[in-house]
């Protein structure tokens, strides 16, 4: 295996925990419909894919959820519930990446939305003063700005051409198996990190056997 130059960081599960069942409890009670009927439409609806990418506006992603579950609640309550999976983040997951930023480039690839982005950077200023993750990572990717999302290999190629890094030199970590699986494909080395168990212990020692 070639010496890792960068680490390109997930960021729900990896550095923020993420409650996916907080934000379909808090849709189930605004619809009157129960958790597994919204998670079936979370989990099928093309408009979360499409709002990931950056292809329709936070208006549009509103009315589609208030047309798919049949809401008539306001935008804040909906946002409110959307950020319902957010969660917080652990001070030892910061304080590791900034020793990491030390000896490799460090950069996030994540999947997000407007909506996200918004409620994680206010996190992030309220628990530790940064205004962006740009203020704590060398370079930032976000799934709605580059208009691709993982696991599609083009995120992945477009990242590392950006970020002017050679794929064998790259540590990716990610909570999901199948987005590690299709980084891996490209010759890009991957770790995975369980969803919202810490990724410290694990990348020390993946980066020992390096």
């Amino acid at each position: 295996m070639q010496k890792i130059k960068t680490i390109i960081f997930d960021l729900g599960g990896v550095i923020i925990n993420l409650y996916v069942d907080k934000t379909i409890s808090a849709f189930s009670k605004l619809s009157g419909l129960s958790d597994k009927e919204v998670e079936k439409a979370y989990l099928s609806a093309d408009v979360f894919k499409e709002y990931e990418k950056g292809l329709i506006s936070d208006a549009e992603f509103r009315n589609s959820l208030k047309a798919n579950f049949n809401l008539k609640a306001t935008d804040t309550e909906i946002d409110e519930a959307w950020n319902a999976m957010l969660g917080e983040i652990p001070a030892d997951r910061i304080e590791a990446i900034k020793s990491l930023m030390r000896d490799y480039k460090c950069i996030v690839l994540s999947n997000t939305n407007a909506i996200h982005a918004k409620a994680f950077h206010e996190k992030l200023t309220d628990s530790f003063q940064y205004q962006h993750l740009n203020d704590l990572f060398h370079e930032v990717y976000f799934s709605h700005e580059l208009n691709q999302r993982k696991p599609d290999q083009e995120i992945y190629q477009n990242v590392l051409g950006l970020s002017q890094t050679e794929a064998g030199k790259a540590l990716f970590m990610d909570d999901s198996q199948l987005n590690l699986d299709s980084a891996s494909e490209l010759g890009i080395q991957t770790l995975h990190i369980p969803r919202n168990n810490g990724f410290i212990n694990l990348v020390e020692d993946k980066l020992s056997k390096i």
